[in-house]
């Protein structure tokens, strides 16, 4: 079974953001949704100063009015609105519920790009999807967590939107993703994101400066997961959508939860459950299946 560059570079990107959803939790401990929110986009921007320099150069792409539009409303939907929601659900309902909700990305990315971009899965992709959801389901689910003090529909309901809203960003800019250059399709969402966080601050009068965060505990759990979770993953998720269709990637991108299991063994110290385990089988055979369909 050969891997596609477009699939490998999905696989990547929900590998780097399992890393970055352990550290947002962790900073969550300390530092509010706002705060966060508009540090790592600001840390995003400024590396892709130096990123662009050495890559697709600083002299803006010649571009439509109606695609600039689109790429800084995709920024507002997939970076500004759907990491306020799913931060806020991180605190609410924690990691293990809110990557349930997580489940409903590819549904929602398979029935924005069948509507949007006329894009259809085969069967056999249905069936990969399909045990991917079921899959993360049974990883995710846990019975003790809905007594939590907060809740936990309102934490569902943000999580959804969330989700909703990433997929929406990334759909709508799928047809224009082959027209520009690839690092200044992730600066222009940059800059549509934290213009529209900075005018959320402003209409709710919360700070304005990203960098009050560097006075919390936290500090250094959001700025290794603003790395991976905003710089890197945001680029190979982008790629990966780029170098395969929307509905494949998205699919692949639910593993997430499968590297958050691992993950948070690993360095959370988190029990892996024989629940978790069966779960983990279920969905890594779809993705299997997803990715022996997709050639």
């Amino acid at each position: 079974m050969s891997i596609g560059l477009g699939e490998f570079l999905s696989l990547l990107c929900a590998l780097l953001w399992a890393f970055a959803v352990i550290c947002y939790r962790k900073a969550g401990d300390t530092i509010n949704v706002s705060a966060m929110n508009l540090f790592k986009i600001s840390l995003t921007l400024v590396l892709m100063v130096p990123t662009l320099y050495f890559t697709d150069g600083l002299t803006p792409p010649s571009l439509g009015m109606t695609d600039w539009l689109l790429l800084l409303v995709s920024g507002f939907f997939g970076i500004m609105l759907a990491d306020l929601f799913y931060l806020r659900a991180l605190q609410l309902i924690g990691a293990g519920l809110t990557g349930l909700t997580g489940s409903l990305y590819s549904p929602f990315v398979v029935l924005l790009s069948f509507f949007y971009l006329g894009e259809r899965l085969n069967n056999w992709q249905v069936m990969g999807m399909a045990l991917v959801i079921i899959g993360v389901i049974v990883i995710s689910y846990r019975k003790k967590s809905l007594t939590v003090v907060h809740p936990p529909i309102k934490g569902f309901v943000f999580a959804a939107l969330g989700v909703f809203f990433t997929a929406l960003g990334i759909v709508i800019i799928k047809p224009v993703t082959s027209e520009i250059p690839f690092f200044w399709i992730i600066t222009i969402r940059t800059i549509g994101g934290i213009a529209t966080m900075v005018l959320f601050n402003v209409i709710f009068r919360k700070s304005l400066n990203p960098l009050a965060v560097l006075s919390s505990s936290g500090k250094y759990w959001l700025l290794v997961g603003a790395l991976l979770g905003q710089y890197l993953s945001t680029m190979v998720w982008v790629a990966g959508y780029k170098y395969t269709s929307a509905s494949v990637a998205s699919i692949l991108n639910e593993t997430a939860s499968i590297f958050i299991l691992l993950l948070g063994w690993l360095i959370l110290k988190e029990q892996i459950t024989r629940r978790k385990i069966i779960g983990a089988f279920i969905s890594i055979s779809g993705v299997l299946l997803v990715l022996q369909m997709s050639h």
